[in-house]
């Protein structure tokens, strides 16, 4: 590679070991239906993430499409998820269908922590559709009043779960 640069794990001049893999639970297959979301900003709990994290699209718990977040690759530096559509092929089965709703999901590399995350709007699925959302904040969901008896101190992103009297049901 010359002068002091070495080849990393992913024989990068230079690199870090960061880009040669895809995090298990983000890797999908290539469907002929896709569709791709637009992010502005996506973040950690109000941070933006690394080049090294990941963002994942999930139907349910199948991941439909993942993108490593390095946005000096991406156009203006705006990065897409792709969600791949099922296209009646048994390796898509479980993708999106038009209207779904992905769910997104980052994963923090320097972590290695897996975080749900919530679009600042909601668009459905739509094959060859391009949707450009403002925001994608990750974190960890739960109660965050102290006064509830389901209080989650872990909790960064309040999810409307706290039960105030009744934790029994």
């Amino acid at each position: 590679c010359g002068s002091t640069l070495e080849n990393d794990e992913c024989g990068i001049c230079g690199g870090d070991g960061t880009g040669c893999y895809t995090p298990e639970p983000f890797e999908f297959n290539i469907s002929t239906q896709q569709a791709f979301y637009y992010f502005n900003t996506v973040t950690i709990d109000g941070d933006n993430i690394d080049a090294s994290d990941w963002v994942g699209a999930f139907n349910g718990d199948i991941c439909v499409g993942a993108r490593q977040w390095d946005t000096s690759l991406c156009n203006n530096g705006i990065c897409d998820v792709p969600a791949m559509g099922d296209n009646g092929h048994p390796e898509t089965e479980g993708y999106m269908q038009q209207g779904d709703i992905p769910i997104f999901k980052i994963y923090d590399a320097s972590k290695g922590t897996y975080y749900d995350a919530v679009a600042s709007e909601e668009a459905p699925w739509i094959n060859l559709g391009f949707s450009f959302i403002d925001e994608l904040n990750g974190g960890v969901f739960g109660c965050m009043d102290a006064s509830a008896c389901n209080f989650n101190a872990s909790a960064t992103i309040d999810d409307g779960s706290c039960l105030e009297n009744d934790c029994a049901g």
